[in-house]
């Protein structure tokens, strides 16, 4: 799919994302974060099913889940965003998990990370290498 059939269906699909941002880690980290906003202006819920990228080996869907005063990053196999909602992937939160980068990032870089939802609906989305979330 090229990247403008992607973007005119994520238009269609009413599905919006921004804050898009991965969190920058030391150069020999094997695990990052990446975050955002995940809009759905449909009148059901949307679920997205996996995300991936060339970028790093794998990309999994997690959330921080807090037991007992300790956190743990816990493996979810969906995420859910209510109808007219909007969710946000944030630290302490449902995140991705970026594993393994095929290189080193630094703030400014961008990496594109395609999200795949239930509904078929599957597109590009560029995050920006970031140490701190965008304003």
């Amino acid at each position: 799919m090229s990247f403008s059939s992607a973007q005119m269906n994520a238009a269609e699909s009413k599905i919006n994302v921004s804050h898009a941002w991965v969190k920058e880690a030391p150069p020999n980290a094997e695990a990052l974060a990446g975050y955002m906003d995940l809009q759905n202006q449909t009148l059901q819920t949307q679920t997205l099913l996996r995300a991936s990228s060339a970028d790093f080996k794998s990309v999994m869907l997690h959330q921080t889940v807090t037991k007992g005063g300790m956190a743990h990053m816990n493996h979810t196999p969906l995420i859910e965003i209510k109808a007219g909602s909007t969710l946000q992937l944030t630290p302490g939160g449902y995140h991705l998990m970026l594993m393994n980068p095929k290189k080193p990032l630094r703030q400014g870089d961008q990496v594109q990370i395609t999200l795949e939802f239930q509904s078929g609906l599957v597109f590009p989305v560029i995050f920006r290498v970031s140490k701190a979330p965008p304003k």
